[in-house]
């Protein structure tokens, strides 16, 4: 038994026999020793490195997780009241149902949980950590969207009025539909040009990231040429595609972005505010782009009738503002008719000489018939008086 005990403890690992002591050394400064150890540059290992563990103790450290010592003790120190009145037989056991204990500290406040939706909101909004400078350019640059965007929506509502109207209020506020349809056709390519080359500039964004890195990274810096240039291939399409899905396929390009911008920033990769940054600007976009689909499909419910008439609006050529088509069909079809009455007129008059015409060949022929029948009756009698007068000289001749 010993000897076999013996082959055993032979065969074991050591390292399991004698295990090493743990080191004293804190996590960070294992991982800064590595870094230093396996880079060139230990800063930029340092900072790549320490990345995570900044992410990790900024998200995770929490003050509920501190412990009240205060509390705590004057808790300890304060005396239990005997109250025999409640001890019963099943007072130490708990029940199987219990119902949630009641907090008398908590206020019943109904604007509480508005409150905090408030507050969530403003968290998730809240620009103090971004720069000053990228954060009013950033709001500068939505300010095309939104102007395109209202005024889609101004001239749209616009051409589906009647103007003028009788009230002088509405027409010194809205426009007449040449004016309006000239600049509707002057706002598209406005619009969609502006979103093409802010949806390139956030791809190029990523590119002059790149540049400032000293320590090449393989995945990162495919990632960050990838997106240079993926993000125009997928922007000026779109000028080529008509208005609305023009619109939408940037709207798509847009949120894309973001998602990847979101992605970069948890991988440590970009500075911590760039992530609401960019929630905040593509939220904006986000909306103008929204305005402007719904200013160019359907405007209220009570008007089912306005996106066919809008559609008709928005889709014609250059040509039809230069004239008024409505009047001119009117006149066209005033003339049409004024020529049918004429043919109609001319028509009935030719029929009435027709049959006035007729009326007088039947009584001129009627007058010759009744001639012709006197001549024949006039050389009828004539024949038969000279026949009875050779009849008259013949028997005289005999005699």
């Amino acid at each position: 038994m010993l000897r076999t005990t013996r082959q055993l403890w032979r065969t074991a690992p050591r390292s399991a026999a004698a295990p090493k002591p743990a080191s004293s050394a804190s996590f960070s400064t294992r991982a800064s020793s590595s870094a230093v150890q396996t880079s060139k540059r230990p800063s930029v290992a340092l900072q790549s490195r320490l990345a995570p563990l900044y992410l990790q103790a900024r998200y995770t450290n929490s003050p509920y997780d501190k412990i009240d010592r205060k509390a705590e003790k004057e808790i300890a120190q304060r005396k239990l009241e005997p109250r025999p009145e409640e001890v019963s037989t099943e007072s130490s056991t708990r029940h199987f149902f219990e119902p949630a204990p009641a907090n008398p500290e908590v206020s019943a406040d109904l604007t509480g949980g508005l409150k905090k939706e408030v507050n969530i909101v403003r968290d998730t909004f809240n620009l103090s950590e971004v720069p000053r400078e990228p954060y009013l350019l950033g709001l500068a640059g939505t300010l095309p969207y939104l102007a395109t965007s209202l005024s889609t929506v101004y001239l749209s509502w616009d051409l589906n009025l009647e103007w003028p109207s009788t009230s002088n209020f509405v027409n010194h506020i809205y426009m007449n539909h040449e004016s309006a349809q000239y600049w509707l056709n002057l706002l598209e390519p406005i619009q969609l040009g502006y979103g093409a080359i802010i949806i390139s500039f956030l791809g190029a964004v990523h590119w002059g990231m790149e540049y400032v890195e000293k320590a090449p990274h393989p995945q990162r810096t495919k990632f960050r040429y990838g997106m240079g240039v993926l993000a125009p291939v997928i922007a000026w399409p779109t000028l080529l595609m008509p208005i609305e899905y023009a619109l939408t396929s940037q709207f798509a390009a847009f949120t894309f972005l973001y998602l990847a911008d979101t992605r970069v920033k948890n991988r440590g990769w970009t500075p911590q505010w760039y992530g609401t940054y960019r929630f905040v600007l593509t939220a904006i976009v986000g909306f103008s782009i929204f305005i402007s689909l719904v200013g160019r499909t359907k405007i209220g419910n009570a008007q089912p009738h306005i996106g066919e008439s809008l559609a008709e609006s928005t889709h014609k050529g250059k040509s039809d503002t230069s004239r008024d088509w409505a009047q001119l069909e009117k006149e066209e079809r005033e003339r049409l008719r004024k020529e049918k009455e004429e043919a109609e007129k001319k028509k009935k008059e030719e029929e009435k000489k027709r049959k006035e015409e007729e009326k007088k060949n039947k009584k001129s022929g009627s007058k010759s018939k009744s001639e012709k029948k006197d001549g024949e009756d006039d050389a009828e009698g004539d024949a038969e008086s000279q026949s009875k007068d050779e009849g008259k000289d013949g028997e005289e001749k005999k005699d």
